[in-house]
């Protein structure tokens, strides 16, 4: 159940992620910063105010949307410990893994992809019960 929990919410915040990718975002507890390397690669590095490292990762541009590329970290906000890796292929999540309570989990492509087609049978099973 933790595994499931845990892909729900990394796959929330990535996808937030993507929406604004072309911006420096400064807030009270982090920023966001996105730098172009090259052609479509951009690296994207988000600091606490003190300058360590929350999360970073790479976007591949496609049209005008920026996508999860190559390897992305999440770090512990307070111990600022990695605490999940997972990698993507021009939006497409490959792999995550992650430590909870002391124990690495690694979820794969085909164990994500049945997630999100569960997700979809419930989300379809509700607006047919509701009609």
């Amino acid at each position: 159940m933790k595994k499931i929990l845990f892909t729900l919410a990394f796959l929330t915040a990535m996808s937030l992620t993507v929406t604004n990718a072309q911006q420096t975002i400064a807030n009270t507890e982090n920023e966001k910063i996105v730098t172009h390397v090259s052609g479509n690669n951009y690296d994207v590095v988000y600091t606490t105010t003190d300058g360590n490292i929350l999360q970073q990762g790479h976007y591949y541009k496609v049209g005008e949307r920026y996508k999860p590329h190559g390897v992305w970290k999440l770090y512990d906000r307070n111990t600022f410990d990695l605490i999940t890796t997972a990698k993507y292929d021009k939006g497409e999540q490959i792999w995550v893994e992650t430590i909870i309570d002391g124990k690495v989990l690694h979820v794969d492509h085909h164990e994500l992809e049945v997630k999100r087609l569960e997700e979809r049978i419930v989300a379809l099973e509700k607006r047919v019960n509701n009609q």
